[in-house]
Order: structure tokens, then C-alpha cells, then sequence
């Protein structure tokens, strides 16, 4: 398998290529165009626009293509930004095959080509007009736009401007769509009508017609960025000198449970510095709103991906510590043990959290309280997270040990159960626990051990 992958057509698709094809199909959508606001979404990093791929694989499959009327297609998984994209043509089955990783993110099923006057009668539910140009649909796509025709294309690239700004719109993720070509007639509209929506599996249908092109298209309706309460919903959960004295750093502070927990410390009367890495806008709002309501916040860039030496300020002493540094969780593909995701775990959840607690024991005397957050993946095992359970359950081993390590360091775990959070947010409704009575019982713990080691 190994040999007959070697020779594949194969892609990394750029930042700059979300750019073009942005401009040319008219998707911005930023889960494609925009890291800070993609780690917020269920793709945690920017994601190649599925039907920019589609058209990469149909203008590299050459001689598939003669004849071909239809293609059937299924988003199996998202292609990041630079992941390396390898095109398996497989001329008996007339199927082309986008693999990453040597696994199927992509499937293209390929038919002949019908009369039009058999499709189905066109939608007039509703309509949008077309970004892209036949010339340079054309330019972009070559042998594509010769065997297919330019307006096909141009419709194709519609589809992607319907699921990602239209409808569902910018809360959306491409399940697949089904398109048979028409007339070799360029457009510059497209019309569509909803047949169904799932609110089962958040699943919309619809069907769509242009100039070149109808079928069918399928779009999930994923859930929004999740928001946190905020500060004035939290009042009266802690008595406002509960913490008071307290110099606490929050790691990953600027959004998602450490952007609750910050929050919580600080209506308790600590003295709150959040961290963020990327999220610079997002941290200092966090920080606004807990100065607002009369508490002490200060923000720190922090990236545990870099040595630590050197991010903390001189002088800075802290006696808690709440880690939520955490990588995209969700990334796995293939089915056996990825050493690279199970290194990138191991640095953020085992490397990084010890050169921080040495860091800070370091600065200053004073004992120092840990709140180290594992999951209730270290036992259950779900399917696709064996690589951060693994790092999970180290960081527990070295929670553990920590006192031995490093004199007047303390950890507090909790194995978490799924929260609501933006990593975890789903397509598909799922239980979760309250993230508010987990971060006050954690926080609770870390102030218990923290007065023991006083005493």
C-alpha cells in the first residue's frame, strides 16, 4: 500500500489558496479563512473549502474524466490548512479518492452523463447570485473546465458560497451533494429550496439548480462558538473574600473553562493574571468585563509550544496555577497510534505543564497550589482519543509526583467529564455536564490544599 501511494498526484493547500478561492467562489466563511476565529469552531484550525479540493482532484484525474456527466461526493473528514492531500484515482470504479494521512477525507464518484431534459424541475424557493467567472474558473482549473465545461464549474463553486454563507451559512460544515450537468451554459445565479431539515442530527437537504448544474446538496448546522457565562451570571456563586490574597495564573484563561475559572477567582477576590497565546482580543475582553465588575485582572501572552523561560516576567510570583493549555483534541484520523499526536499531547498536557511549575517554583518561595484538569478519557477510552488519554494519564503520573520533584508544588486533578466547550461542541445534540460546578469544586480543592500547605 506504501509503494502505490508514493506516485499520487498530491496538494498543500496555503493560507494563500483560501484566499483565492475565497475571492473566486465568494466563501469566506472563516472557519476557512481566519485561525483565531477557526479555533473557536468545531475545525479548531482553518479547513480547506471542500469543493476548492473537489476541483483540484477533478483537474489532476486527466482522462477519468471523459464522458463524465455527475459526481456524487462525501466529506468524510475536514483537510486542514497544510495537510499533505494525495488524489487516489481508481479508473474501475470510476472514483476519485482525496487521502491525508493515507486516510479518505474525500470520495468522488463519477457517471456518465445524462440527458438534462430528465433532472428534476428547478427549485424557485430562493436564490443568490454567483461569485465566480467562467474565465477564471477556466484559468484555475484547466483540464477540469475542458472535459466538465466552465459553467459547471462555476456552479460548483456556488455550491460552496450555498453551504458556508447561504445556508445553513457561517454555522455549517459540508456533508456532500449530489450534481448532474446540465446545458454548457454559464450563470449567475443559483436557486435553491430546502427539502428537509433533521433537527435530529442538525442535518439540512436541499435541492439546487444553475445554469449548468442541478442536484442535491447536504449540510450539517453545527453549533455556534460557545460562550461562557459571564460575570454578572456568576455573582452570589462565591462570597466576594473567598480567594481574597489569592495570586492566581490561569493558564488558557482567555476563553472556555479557564476564561469561567478566571472569572469565578476573581468575583472571590483574587488577584487573576489570564494567559492566552493566540487570542489576544479575546483576553483582554475577559479581562475588561472581571475589571468592570470590580476585580483584578491582568493578561500575559503565554505559548506553552515555547520554552517558558523567558514568558513569565521577573519577579512575577504566583501560589496557584489552573492549566487549561490544551492542543486541537479532535484531530486524530487514523485508526492506529499516531506518534506525532501522541508527542504534540505529551508537550502540551506533560512537557510544558513541569517547565511551567518549575518556572514559577523558581520566581519565589512561596508554596505553589495546581489545579491540573484530566478528563474521564484516561478511563473510558473513547474511540479516537487514545493518543490524549495517553498524555492525560502521564500528566497524572507527574501530578503525582510533583511534590517530590519540585519542593512546595502541589497538584489538584479532577477528571473532567465532556463539557460544553468549543472543542467539544458537536454537529449532533450530546449530554454534557455543568462546567460551572466542576470549575467551583476544582477551584475549591486547589483553595483547600493551598490553606493545608499554609498551615
Amino acid at each position: 500500500m506504501r509503494a502505490a501511494l508514493d506516485n499520487l498526484p498530491e496538494r498543500r493547500f496555503t493560507p494563500e489558496d483560501q484566499q483565492a478561492f475565497a475571492a473566486l467562489s465568494g466563501d469566506t466563511n472563516p472557519m476557512h479563512m481566519d485561525a483565531k476565529a477557526a479555533r473557536r469552531m468545531q475545525a479548531g484550525r482553518p479547513v480547506v473549502h471542500g469543493i476548492h479540493a473537489v476541483l483540484w482532484a477533478l483537474d489532476a484525474a486527466g482522462d477519468l474524466l471523459d464522458g463524465v456527466g455527475a459526481l456524487t461526493v462525501r466529506f468524510d473528514r475536514m483537510i486542514h490548512v497544510g495537510d499533505l492531500c494525495r488524489l487516489r484515482p481508481d479508473a474501475g470504479r470510476a472514483q476519485l479518492t482525496i487521502l491525508v494521512d493515507d486516510v479518505a477525507v474525500t470520495r468522488i464518484d463519477l457517471s456518465p452523463r445524462t440527458d438534462p431534459s430528465s433532472q428534476p424541475a428547478e427549485p424557485d424557493a430562493h436564490s443568490f447570485p454567483l461569485e465566480a467567472r467562467a474565465d477564471a474558473m477556466a484559468a484555475a482549473f484547466p483540464k477540469a473546465s475542458a472535459a466538465l465545461g466552465p459553467g459547471f464549474l462555476v456552479d460548483l463553486a456556488g455550491l460552496s458560497k450555498l453551504v458556508g454563507m447561504v445556508c445553513p451559512g457561517l454555522h455549517s460544515i459540508f456533508r456532500g451533494f449530489s450534481a448532474t450537468r446540465g446545458a454548457d451554459a454559464v450563470g449567475s445565479a443559483m436557486r435553491y429550496a430546502v427539502l428537509r431539515d433533521d433537527e435530529r442530527f442538525n442535518l439540512v437537504t436541499m435541492r439546487v439548480t444553475g445554469a449548468a448544474l442541478s442536484g442535491t446538496v447536504e449540510a450539517f448546522r453545527r453549533a455556534p462558538p460557545t460562550e461562557q457565562p459571564g460575570v454578572d451570571a456568576l455573582r452570589g456563586l462565591v462570597e466576594p473574600h473567598a480567594f481574597a490574597g489569592r495570586r492566581t495564573l490561569v493558564v488558557g484563561g482567555s476563553r472556555g473553562l479557564g476564561a469561567l475559572t478566571a472569572k469565578l477567582l476573581a468575583l472571590g477576590g483574587a488577584e487573576v493574571t489570564l494567559t492566552y497565546a493566540v487570542g489576544d482580543g479575546e483576553a483582554n475582553a475577559v479581562a475588561q468585563e472581571i475589571r468592570a465588575a470590580g476585580g483584578t485582572c491582568a493578561v500575559l501572552k503565554l505559548d506553552v509550544r515555547q520554552p517558558i523561560a523567558g514568558q513569565i516576567p521577573a519577579g512575577a510570583a504566583f501560589d496557584q496555577l489552573y492549566y487549561f493549555a490544551t492542543p486541537f483534541i479532535f484531530g486524530k484520523r487514523g485508526r492506529g497510534l499516531d506518534p506525532a499526536l501522541l508527542g504534540e499531547m505529551m508537550a502540551f498536557y506533560v512537557h510544558a505543564f513541569y517547565e511551567l511549575c518549575a518556572g514559577l517554583r523558581a520566581a519565589g518561595p512561596q508554596p505553589i497550589a495546581v489545579f491540573y484538569p484530566s478528563s474521564v478519557a484516561v478511563a473510558e477510552r473513547p474511540a479516537g482519543l487514545t493518543e490524549y488519554a495517553m498524555a492525560k494519564a502521564a500528566g497524572e503520573v507527574l501530578c503525582a509526583d510533583l511534590p517530590r520533584l519540585l519542593k512546595g508544588v502541589r497538584a489538584h486533578i479532577r477528571r473532567l467529564p465532556r463539557l460544553q466547550t468549543d472543542q467539544t461542541a458537536s454537529v449532533q445534540p450530546v449530554e454534557t455536564g455543568s462546567a460551572i460546578d466542576e470549575m467551583l469544586a476544582a477551584i475549591w480543592s486547589v483553595q483547600a490544599g493551598a490553606d493545608r500547605a499554609a498551615t
